[in-house]
Order: C-alpha cells, then structure tokens, then sequence
C-alpha cells in the first residue's frame, strides 16, 4: 500500500492538492489499461481511463450522425458537449450530455472510431483540459498515448509499457473470442500494426516515450509480475518526494485565485476562509434572532437528546431549502458550531459577513477547495460541530427520495472519527408553518478508519445513507403517529382509500 510518511502529504492528499500523479503510455494491446487498473487498486487511488474518454467522444458523435474525421463538425460538436466522469461501485462511468455511454465504448467499431476521433487536435485539448484538471484533484493513474509527454508531463512517475505486435494481437483476439465474438488474427495483427503507425505519426502529441518515463517490455511478463514492477518504482519515487511542502501557501493561493471570479470577490471570499476568532457574536445573535425565528418558522426538535450525546460530531440532514443550514443554529447548536455554504452565498457583502460571523465556512463546489477542507477539519478536531448536507444541493423531494450522496461526508467523518448525527426535516421550512427536525441517534464510521480506496469510501457512503434512510423512516412514523398534521394525513389517507 502507498504510504505518505508525512502529514502534510496526507492532508494535501485529501484536499486535492500535491496529488500522486502516475502516467502509463504505449501501443494498444500492451497491457496499460489492465496495469493501470491493478496499481490503482493495490495503492488505494483512483483509475482514470482516458481511452473510455475519446471512446464516449467518439461514441456521442456517431450517435448524433456526424463523421469522426470531419474535423469543423467535430469542433462544433465539442462546443455542447459536456463529459462528466461518475464512478459506481467502483467503476468509472462517462456521462455525455446526460446519457450515460460507458456500456457502448467497448465495442469493436469503437476503437477505430476513437482513434479516428483522438487525432482532431480540437479532440485532443478537449480531453486534455479534462484530464489535467482531474489530475489537480486526485491522486491517479492515468493511461493513454501522450500521458507522459503532453497530458502530464510533470507526472510524479512515467511508464512506457510496450510488447510486440504479434503478442499485442493475441491478447486482443483471445479476450474478444471469451466474449464469443468471431474475429480473424490476421485481421487484428494489421489493425495493431496500423494503428501503432497512425498514432505515433499523429500531429498533434504522438505516441512516443517520455524522456523520463520507465520502459518495460510486457512481451514475456505476467501482469502480476509489471505490477510489482511499476508499484517498486513507484515507491523509490514518491520516497525521494516525501519531503513536506515547503510551497503548500503558494499552491494554496494559486488554487483559490484559480476560479473565474471577478478580483474584489476573490479577495471577500478568501477573507472568509479564515476562522473567525471569536463567537461571542454568534452567541449575540443567537439570543437575539432565536425568538424571531420560532415565530416565523416555528420548529420542533425530536430526539434533541442525540445531539447531546456527542460533543464534536459531523451532523448530516437533507437539503430542502435555503433555511436548512440556518434553523438548527437557533433551535440545536446552543455551542459554536459551522456549516458548509457554497461560495456564490459570500459574493453578496452582507450575507458574507453574516454567514462568516455565523461559523459558516464557503466551499466551491465542483473544485479542489484546499482552503475549505482544512477548515473543516480544524472545525471538527477542536470537537465542534459541523452542519453538512451529504447531497451537496438542495432536493425539493425532501424525505421521499434523497439524492445521490458525496463522498465527502464519509471522508470527513473517516478522517477525523468523529462520529456523525443524523437529522431530516420532515418537509420543507416555510414561513408561518409548523415544521419538524427530527434528531437520530450518533453513529461512528469505525470499521471504514484508514479507508483508502474509493470502493471503501463509497461504501462508508452508502452506511451514512442508510441511517439517513432509518432516521427518515423514524421521522415520518413520529409525525404520522404523535403531531395533529400527521393525523390529518392519515385520515385523509383512509378517507382517500375507502372512496375507491
């Protein structure tokens, strides 16, 4: 397993800052995606496939009926186009235009296609912008054909992975013959041998082998065997690069300034990444705004005795409006506590100064927020408590049907252990109505400590939605069973039931 030796390469590890970058390139058929995959697994970081990136390009261009080659389409094309990269159980799934084309990429048209597609430079810098800015954020193997010496030529380590054509075409004919697909060995053999010339005579980033990049013959080696090949390099690598940042203010800077604001609100929001010192206006405020609160949105606390329980805790709730994030300050967290707000609410210099005096803490969301991040978890390992919605925006389906969850949540809570309280709003907070919060009871993340790898943290995930789910299900049983909204609901129910 890798292993980062020193804290602050722990911290920018997970806050998407001095990532782990590894680049794998070669000729098709040289083992680099199957490798690549491996290495990531074994070192607990994430597997991009950028060939499954030109693929789903590719892809999205036949189904609108437009020719690969045809490069002014193409470019066109590339203007509506938008790619975002999901992973499910741990496999990566590519999302075009909301279609989700990952079942599609393998066919054997398809790599034709890709290849085609790939050598438009409009193609190229497309994916490569995507690529890079993924790269900023994770720590990743990435595999392709110009990995090393254009994607990422500042890759922590490079890979030139080859084997010959005749061996190349081997492996492809036996793993397209398991899927019981009839090809002909000859006719895979040239596809290589054409494809090999096509693309390291390309114009735009070639096929070849970075200067620094470590060459391994794949011929006569079992996977297993370039596995523990690539992982040693790896290690004798990062070792050498185990010092601690001695830049991490400078990156830090850059990466805040990095987004497309305008300067004086880049200047507002960086001043609220900075903790405030003191809560006595929280307090103030608090005392003052509380009364007002319960007359215009009157709320009612159930299992208010949960949240006592813990002293610092990350709580989790479902997003149905703006107010979520405020009522728990006036009827919950008596103490200091912090909630996650997206940036965009610290443009407005009033509501900024309000929700930084309030503990709220400005997250850019999408982004690599260093800054953020390492708020949060100086909030939670001072034992404060932290307000944190795991859908990230808000779902007006409220305690029907949650969204998908992040898994920021889960790494916070695994990071920190810290334990994490569940709450829902029953429905949505609306002025001059009776609403309820209901609390449930504490949970830790025990089992998932020292989690790495992004199949365990989607695991720790789907824990906090399953007692986000128990708490829901608590929480409409109580209004249904001991509230006069709820047995209005019922009887309107039975009345509704006994009509048909």
């Amino acid at each position: 397993m890798f292993d980062r030796t020193t804290k602050e390469r722990k911290i920018f590890s997970f806050l998407g800052g001095n990532m782990l970058n590894i680049a794998i390139d070669g000729p098709a058929g040289a083992g680099k995606s199957t490798i690549a995959k491996a290495v990531a697994k074994d070192l607990g970081i994430i597997y991009l496939d950028t060939g499954a990136m030109y693929r789903a390009t590719a892809y999205y261009a036949i189904s609108q009926g437009i020719d690969v080659k045809d490069e002014e389409k193409v470019a066109k094309m590339l203007e509506n186009l938008q790619m975002n990269i999901e992973y499910k159980d741990g496999a990566q799934q590519i999302i075009v235009n909301g279609v989700n084309a990952t079942p599609y990429l393998r066919e054997h048209y398809m790599s034709k296609a890709a290849s085609d597609i790939s050598a438009l430079p409009c193609v190229r810098y497309k994916m490569v912008d995507l690529q890079r800015d993924f790269a900023k954020k994770h720590d990743v193997v990435l595999d392709g054909r110009d990995i090393g010496t254009f994607v990422l030529p500042e890759a922590n380590c490079k890979f030139f992975l080859t084997a010959t054509p005749e061996e190349r075409a081997k492996r492809r004919f036996d793993e397209l013959k398991a899927k019981g697909e009839e090809v002909d060995f000859d006719t895979l053999l040239q596809d290589i041998i054409k494809r090999d010339y096509n693309d390291s005579h390309r114009a735009v980033a070639p096929l070849k082998q970075a200067d620094d990049a470590d060459f391994v013959d794949t011929t006569s080696m079992s996977i297993d065997d370039v596995v523990a090949h690539v992982k040693e390099v790896v290690h004798i690598k990062t070792k050498k690069d185990d010092s601690p940042n001695q830049n991490a203010e400078k990156e830090t800077s850059t990466i805040i300034h990095s987004c497309d604001m305008p300067q004086k609100t880049l200047n507002r929001i960086k001043k609220y990444y900075k903790p405030i010192k003191s809560f006595a206006f929280y307090r103030f405020l608090r005392v003052i705004l509380r009364p007002i609160q319960m007359l215009v949105w009157p709320t009612k606390v159930v299992g208010a005795e949960n949240a006592k329980k813990v002293k610092g805790a990350l709580f989790t709730c479902n997003h149905y409006s703006k107010m979520d994030s405020m009522i728990p300050y006036f009827v919950l967290f008596k103490k200091e506590a912090h909630a996650l707000a997206k940036y965009e609410l610290f443009q407005n210099p009033i509501a900024g100064w309000f929700l930084h005096r309030m503990g709220a803490i400005p997250v850019r969301r999408g982004e690599a927020d260093i800054e953020s991040v390492k708020q949060v978890m100086r909030v939670l390992k001072s034992g404060k408590q932290l307000l944190i919605f795991p859908e990230g925006t808000r779902n007006k389906e409220g305690t029907q049907d949650m969204a998908e969850f992040k898994t920021g949540t889960a790494r916070f809570a695994i990071k920190t252990k810290v334990p994490v309280v569940p709450m829902i709003y029953y429905r949505s907070p609306k002025a001059f109505r009776k609403n309820w919060l209901y609390v449930g009871e504490p949970f830790t993340l025990e089992e998932f400590y020292g989690a790495k790898t992004p199949e365990e943290n989607h695991k720790a995930t789907e824990l906090i939605r399953e007692k986000m789910d128990e708490t829901r299900r608590l929480c409409n049983e109580y209004v249904e069973n001991n509230t006069r909204y709820g047995k209005k609901l019922k009887k309107a129910a039975e009345k509704e039931k006994k009509s048909k």
